[in-house]
């Protein structure tokens, strides 16, 4: 009797499982779309038509091959448990709606079974509650077919240090309900740590030279994401937390000013949680990290390159040089104006400007400095096609690809409709140029590479000089940055990501920091 009944469980149990895995839909193979993860790996992701379905369908099995997660099959109640980055998404058959953490997200279509396979509808790749908990950015592309998939931080870090000072940021990115938990310590080996519970990070190391600082290392530890920061020297630290951020500002020990009564933060080597929370600290007078800066506010003109009918250089990926050099102004000047400077952007939306009007806007703001923002391209994919490099205005190209970049960005007078007087206008102002600008923007362009380059671990390419429209007339140190090849890729696809963005605009901020610090202005 005992192994009758055993029998009819299992076969019961084989009916549950058949029924489970089978289903009436019929699929049939359609195309194959290329995925890119982290710009790095290449996959061939199947794309299925399902019969009576208007959207098209991929397997949950190579989903979760990309994202190196793992299935758990639940037979008997019909759904699946997709296990990524330590979250735990629940499919369930024949809805149209996945779980997670107790909430029930919608899906366009149901989602299915057929032969052992189970399908979801290929919105999912683009459905935002599902990036969001993944803490991923994805860009469907249709015409070309082609998913970008980007694993994104948690929290990203921004520093601005010199010799006897640093201002480090910490931008908290998560999704979590949850309040974000964070572990704070400055040890008797004189290192801060910021320890980030159930964060992600990837790691990276930025050393730094003749400052306070020496190195800021970011790592992935049982689970967390630690921010080790090591001082060249015994130092005071001003912590202060806001909504999504941690601010240290950090201070050289000077015991000249400690002994005329300015009292500075005292470190206890607390342990807080809770951001969200204000902790309480006693903090008398404290100079602002932007104190050089408070008798005048230099204004910076940032450029964003190209716009409008002109879009610039275009990737094999479709992207558009005009949105990326936008995109990069607007978090540049997000950073600049938070450490003190006043900025104008020469356009703020898909608008096309004359060159020449550009520089004239500058001169006319009185503008302090002119960044103008760009990404190179090569007509000829070649080895040579990729890094960052800074340029400053000279009659003479240095080198062949300083002529053939001038050549690119020089095109864009196709568009304009150039009139005698513009014409005039713009040899008139090419007149102005005097030897004291084009030395001190040689010098920014110096800080703006080197800043870059340690944060975004690009191909330097240098310092050049070219003889760009955009650039002649400034009345003011001016620059052009050339941030990548759209040409190429590879870096297409670092350009357009949100994250490389804020790395190019945190070293652009950092060394105009610089560049003021070293004047003393």
């Amino acid at each position: 009797m005992k192994k009758i009944k055993n029998l009819k469980i299992l076969l019961f149990s084989i009916v549950v499982l058949y029924n489970f895995l089978n289903s009436s839909f019929k699929t049939d193979f359609l195309t194959t779309l290329q995925v890119i993860l982290n710009v790095e790996k290449i996959y061939d992701l199947p794309v299925y038509k399902v019969a009576d379905k208007d959207e098209k369908y991929i397997t949950i099995k190579d989903l979760a091959k990309i994202l190196n997660a793992t299935l758990t099959y639940y037979s008997k109640g019909k759904y699946i448990s997709f296990n990524c980055r330590r979250e735990r998404i629940y499919f369930y058959v024949n809805k149209n709606y996945f779980i997670w953490s107790k909430r029930k997200f919608y899906l366009p279509s149901e989602i299915i079974n057929y032969k052992n396979r189970i399908f979801l509808p290929i919105s999912i790749l683009t459905h935002q509650m599902f990036n969001h908990i993944l803490n991923v950015d994805t860009q469907y592309r249709k015409d070309e077919n082609v998913l970008i998939i980007n694993w994104l931080d948690s929290i990203t870090l921004s520093y601005y240090v010199i010799k006897d000072k640093a201002l480090i940021e910490v931008k908290l990115n998560t999704y979590s309900q949850q309040p974000f938990q964070y572990e704070y310590l400055y040890d008797e080996d004189n290192k801060i740590t910021l320890t980030f519970l159930n964060e992600k990070v990837h790691s990276k190391e930025y050393r730094i030279s003749g400052s306070i600082i020496s190195k800021i290392k970011l790592s992935q530890q049982n689970g967390d994401a630690i921010i080790e920061i090591f001082p060249n020297d015994i130092v005071e630290i001003k912590k202060e937390e806001q909504n999504d951020r941690i601010i240290l500002e950090i201070y050289k020990v000077n015991y000249d000013i400690l002994n005329e009564n300015q009292q500075y933060l005292i470190s206890d080597k607390e342990t807080t949680s809770n951001i969200g929370v204000n902790q309480s600290t006693t903090v008398v007078s404290i100079n602002r990290f932007d104190k050089s800066l408070s008798v005048k506010k230099p204004l910076i003109v940032i450029d964003p390159g190209h716009g409008g009918e002109d879009p610039g250089a275009v990737g094999k990926y479709g992207s558009k040089e005009k949105d990326i050099n936008l995109s990069v102004s607007k978090i540049l000047k997000e950073k600049l104006e938070k450490i003190g400077f006043n900025v104008i952007l020469t356009r703020e939306e898909d608008i096309f400007i004359p060159l020449v009007k550009r520089t004239k806007f500058a001169n006319d703001c009185k503008a302090d400095l002119f960044i103008s923002i760009h990404c190179n391209a090569s007509e000829k994919s070649s080895g040579t096609d990729r890094g960052f490099e800074a340029y400053f205005l000279s009659e003479n190209a240095t080198d062949p690809d300083a002529v053939a970049t001038e050549k690119l960005e020089n095109e864009v007078i196709r568009f304009e409709k150039q009139t005698e007087e513009l014409t005039k206008l713009q040899k008139l102002l090419w007149s102005m140029i005097v030897n004291e600008f084009i030395n001190e923007s040689s010098k920014l362009c110096s800080l703006i590479v080197n800043e870059c380059i340690v944060r975004t671990n690009q191909i330097s390419r240098g310092v050049k000089q070219a003889g760009f429209y955009v650039l002649r007339g400034a009345q003011m140190p001016a620059v052009l940055v050339e941030m990548g090849f759209i040409s190429n890729p590879n870096e297409e696809l670092k350009l357009i990501r949100r994250d490389f963005q804020e790395l190019i605009a945190d070293g652009i901020s950092s060394a105009i920091r610089k560049y003021y610090e070293n004047h003393q202005y």
